[in-house]
């Protein structure tokens, strides 16, 4: 039986019982990227609604950057109305040059879906080539590599809502420590170049946020 991991957070979509049905071995667990894990292949699953937010809020390559950084092959399903969604844009240039970035910088795989169904076959067909070329089902989780105590302070900084590494190397060298970091004030924050005063908001609503485990709204929702 073909063992898919699946990311606690997913079971309350549809796609897990899916899978179950057509013979998969789904087994539960809290992943740190990822919705599902077939071997060396991570999938990320996005409604077409939180694809184009995350997109617009920079959380999108934030989320790329840590699926290529701890999977070989890391693999983004976008499910719904995506036609929909960029016939809204005023620009759809940007959603063109998103998809780029994706696949060239982040070597990231970009797959459409229009339910949870098609999210379902989908995955299937992931899991049983990766157990036909590889005969086994190992789990192969990357984890970035941090020589250093810089390395470690941009990791965590990166991990902020909007911060990429260009921003967190900025946040390092204005307060000079993690701790001043995180007790800055939002007026603080957003004097830094490039933050802004809607990335600070959001930077220190997290920080302020209230922890809620099971909780699968996306972040901005719960930050707005």
């Amino acid at each position: 039986m073909i063992r898919i991991v699946v990311d606690e957070r997913e079971r309350s979509s549809d796609v897990p019982s899916h899978l179950q049905c057509m013979g998969m071995n789904v087994e539960f667990r809290m992943l740190d990227v990822g919705d599902y894990v077939i071997g060396n292949r991570v999938i990320e699953r996005k409604t077409a609604r939180d694809f184009m937010t995350s997109l617009f809020s920079g959380r999108l390559f934030d989320q790329a950057r840590r699926l290529s950084e701890a999977y070989e092959l890391p693999i983004m399903v976008v499910e719904g109305g995506i036609q929909e969604a960029i016939y809204e844009l005023s620009n759809p240039k940007v959603f063109w040059g998103a998809l780029a970035s994706l696949s060239l910088k982040f070597g990231v795989r970009i797959f459409y879906t229009a339910d949870t169904l098609q999210t379902s076959d989908l995955i299937s067909v992931f899991a049983k080539q990766t157990l036909f070329r590889e005969r086994k089902l190992p789990l192969v989780v990357k984890k970035p590599r941090i020589e250093t105590v810089a390395d470690a302070q941009l990791s965590i900084v990166e991990n902020l809502p909007g911060i990429g590494p260009k921003l967190a190397d900025r946040l390092l060298r204005r307060f000079g420590t993690l701790r001043r970091i995180f007790t800055a004030s939002p007026i603080e924050l957003s004097i830094t170049e490039k933050v802004g005063k809607a990335k600070a908001r959001k930077i220190t609503e997290l920080l302020d946020a209230k922890y809620r485990p099971r909780e699968r709204m996306p972040i901005q929702k719960r930050l707005a």
